[in-house]
């Protein structure tokens, strides 16, 4: 059964989880760190190759998401795809492997595809636009019956990468022809390092009202929960331990208690990896209820997205 792709009535509070020795092998991993949603990579994130799904394995991964309650599953896509690259050879090479993706999402039943809309590599943001959009449009006449959700995510406009603003996204969306089909996740570390003021109870309401305005609240389908280690505006890409960067934790206590955010799922993906995200749960999840606990001590690791 195919995992809901739309905001629920209640908290859904995860992480990344790693999908090592198979994909069936990460909702346990999940329930293990009190996840009640959580974002995988179906395949290396970092290679064009990959192994093909077995029956058994998405068998045991939809009976796994199931036994362990496991709310909204996102897939994030690779890395090395570029909807907007302006060399033929590796824009083609980019639209296969995305259409291959949303093929394994429908068949794992994966609700959720996560993307970066991809980088104009010096053509211009209206060209990475425009480019973005045809290759959506025929992504989604390939898959006219997938209920899989193509979730565009927030970047934080480094180099030549397009969804740096909500109305960069807009723009996109404005030009699909199946706009039903496709929602936003917001990377909280992403939109601040863009220039939105998330840090300060002024600044998360202009950010949502223009959301609201722009996009429209029931785009927004996913949050990649992250704090910054860079300041507002750096237009640079790093995540931080919840609470211990440039954003605060009081921006993430409102996420969680805010009734525009709090029952969008929300997928950490701090440097605190699978040994911290059990107490960065927590403490969202305390949060959410009303507690706000001291933070949690967690030693940063590398982050493997």
């Amino acid at each position: 059964m195919t995992q809901t792709a739309q905001p629920v009535d209640e908290i859904q509070i995860g992480c990344h989880i790693s999908t090592a020795g198979g994909v069936d092998k990460s909702p346990p991993r999940g329930a293990e760190l009190g996840a009640g949603c959580m974002q995988i990579f179906t395949r290396n994130q970092m290679s064009w190759s990959h192994k093909d799904l077995g029956d058994a394995e998405i068998k045991g991964f939809a009976a796994g998401v199931r036994q362990h309650g496991i709310g909204t599953v996102m897939s994030h896509d690779s890395y090395l795809i570029n909807l907007c690259s302006p060399d033929p050879d590796k824009h083609a090479k980019s639209l296969a492997g995305f259409m291959a993706e949303v093929e394994r999402c429908t068949r794992l039943g994966i609700g959720l595809l996560n993307f970066h809309p991809g980088a104009h590599m010096g053509k211009g943001v209206e060209w990475g636009i425009a480019t973005i959009a045809d290759s959506l449009n025929r992504v989604t006449a390939a898959f006219p019956d997938t209920p899989v959700k193509l979730v565009l995510e927030t970047v934080a406009g480094q180099g030549s990468t397009v969804g740096r603003s909500f109305a960069e996204l807009a723009a996109i969306l404005e030009r699909l022809e199946q706009p039903q089909r496709f929602g936003i996740c917001v990377d909280t570390a992403h939109v601040f390092a863009a220039g939105y003021a998330i840090d300060t109870e002024a600044g998360w309401n202009t950010t949502w009202e223009e959301f609201e305005r722009l996009l429209g609240l029931e785009k927004l389908l996913a949050f990649h929960v992250n704090d910054s280690k860079v300041k507002r505006g750096s237009h640079v890409d790093r995540h931080a331990l919840i609470g211990r960067g440039h954003i605060g934790p009081d921006a993430f206590l409102r996420l969680v208690t805010d009734p525009r955010t709090r029952c969008v799922p929300m997928m950490l993906e701090t440097p605190a990896g699978e040994g911290g995200y059990a107490a960065e749960i927590a403490w969202l999840t305390a949060a959410a209820h009303g507690e706000v606990p001291p933070l949690p001590e967690i030693a940063e690791v590398k982050r493997g997205y």
